[in-house]
């Protein structure tokens, strides 16, 4: 169905990943994700078929990157926008579970085919296309994965699109590994914070990037409107216009993959806001979302269990 209300049309931007589930020295089960992959197919199944929800990234012309698109389009997440680069692979990582649920990676992905995304697009040709939606979500991730090129582009694309009255969710997530350096990414996040209409920053994130600081200081430093800091199992702190309010995260006994924990609170917390919800309500649905989602292996629920889940 083609949706013709901008303001039910959202954009991700971001890189999806062949997954790996298991150690290196056992079965491994194979699936899909990454940060923004994740938090567009838990948005999509919140918000339903009036919604469209786009992806916007890279993938090769190989049977995989063929077999990933198909398995988008059954999670209902328009295609269009994915580049097909013909010498590029989808990038790989492989997630290995503590038996407290807490995940530690491996990844293969430094020439995969979504860093080169924006390499060939002018200015002009992506704001062309980031105007056709209402919402953008982007991660610290999709702006670490870019050429110095791409992501100069996609900066200035946002800066009019966001003039014109676009408005952007950033989710921090940020990974060192991924960086020259810390200075390069701080100056990098403090131009898209300036650009947000809703940041949402994770606490261990904002530490491992700036320094320990108080609330108080993550607050006053971040130049968005709203923010909402997701702090795992403890409540989510949010800052609206100076107003601020603490949401206790949902208690959770059966804890068996913690993967997507954040990704899934973010879709829950941006369903909410396009929806016309409050703050406090929207990072109620985050909590809830959540919730779900770490009582399951991997990154995305099977559809079954999220329909069983949803039906209770």
């Amino acid at each position: 169905m083609q949706i013709q209300n901008k303001d039910r049309r959202v954009g991700v931007i971001g890189e999806c990943m062949v997954e790996l589930q298991g150690t290196m020295f056992s079965t491994l089960k194979q699936s899909f994700g990454g940060d923004t992959f994740n938090t567009a197919v838990y948005l999509k199944r919140l918000l339903g078929s009036s919604y469209q929800i786009s992806y916007l990234t890279g993938l090769g012309l190989d049977p995989l990157s063929e077999y990933m698109l198909e398995q988008w389009r059954e999670e209902c997440i328009d295609t269009r926008y994915v580049a097909r680069i013909d010498d590029k692979l989808p990038g790989l990582y492989q997630i290995s579970v503590a038996e407290n649920g807490e995940r530690t990676f491996q990844y293969w992905r430094n020439d995969a085919a979504a860093k080169y995304i924006f390499d060939e697009e002018s200015v002009d040709s992506l704001e062309e296309t980031l105007s056709q939606f209402g919402w953008l979500y982007l991660s610290g991730i999709s702006l670490a994965i870019l050429t110095e090129k791409g992501r100069e582009t996609l900066l200035s694309a946002l800066e009019i699109y966001t003039t014109k009255g676009g408005k952007l969710f950033f989710d921090n997530n940020y990974r060192p590994i991924l960086w020259p350096d810390k200075e390069v990414c701080q100056s990098v996040y403090m131009r898209v914070l300036a650009l947000s209409h809703i940041a949402l920053l994770t606490e261990e994130d904002e530490h491992l990037l700036w320094g320990e600081s108080s609330i108080d200081h993550i607050f006053d430093s971040t130049p968005t409107n709203e923010i909402a800091i997701k702090r795992g199992s403890k409540p989510c702190l949010i800052n609206e216009k100076g107003m601020r309010v603490a949401v206790p995260a949902q208690p959770v006994s059966n804890i068996v993959d913690t993967t997507a924990a954040g990704d899934s609170f973010a879709a829950g917390y941006c369903c909410g806001r396009i929806i016309g919800l409050s703050p406090e309500e929207s990072a109620e649905k985050g909590h809830v979302v959540a919730a779900r989602v770490i009582q399951f292996p991997g990154a995305i629920i099977a559809k079954e269990s999220w329909e069983k889940l949803v039906s209770q």
